[in-house]
């Protein structure tokens, strides 16, 4: 493991570990801003679900998640502090999983296709929208390039054992001549 990528992992996760904290200290904040974008994510996801006669659970109801909202955060905040210290300690999975997270974000929270009335607004909510893309997507190559160790390779897993060095078969051409 590069000392470039467990830096590179720490300034990752810091950020979650610091947006988790602050959700599970203070989650007021959060949950009164869950409960000013969900209505407008609900109606989209509402209006499109008709399109194909699907009927959205009675749980995903707008008045269903602002009573449930302070759990939300709750569990929100502590799935980021204890992912991100995961992502600090190499297991792709945590950033897969996070990756996921901060995915669910850009489409409830920062959907500039949803939220936003003026072009500014909108302007905003797309760049707030690219950055959370763009780290969920360094999330998402933590996980892969985790999944490769630096181990060298076990001899017998390769089918080479170890200190013999293969040679080459001689060309049916040279076993002619």
């Amino acid at each position: 493991m590069s000392c470039c990528s467990f830096i590179g992992r720490v300034l990752l996760a810091v950020i979650f570990i610091g947006a988790g904290v602050d959700k599970l200290t203070q989650p007021q904040s959060s949950v009164g801003f869950l409960n000013s974008r969900y209505p407008a994510f609900y109606k989209h996801l509402e209006t499109t679900t008709k399109q194909y006669n699907v009927q959205l659970p009675v749980q995903l109801s707008p008045t269903s998640i602002k009573q449930q909202s302070n759990e939300i955060i709750l569990g929100v905040g502590g799935a980021e502090v204890l992912l991100g210290l995961l992502v600090i300690f190499n297991q792709g999975w945590a950033g897969k999983l996070l990756s996921l997270l901060t995915l669910s974000f850009v489409a409830v929270i920062h959907n500039p296709f949803i939220h936003g009335t003026t072009q500014a607004e909108k302007l905003s909510e797309q760049i707030q929208s690219l950055w959370t893309l763009g780290i969920a997507g360094a999330l998402l190559i933590v996980g892969a390039s985790s999944s490769k160790t630096c181990a060298p390779a076990d001899p017998k897993a390769t089918g080479k054992s170890k200190g013999v060095t293969p040679t080459a078969q001689p060309s049916k051409k040279a076993k002619r001549n």
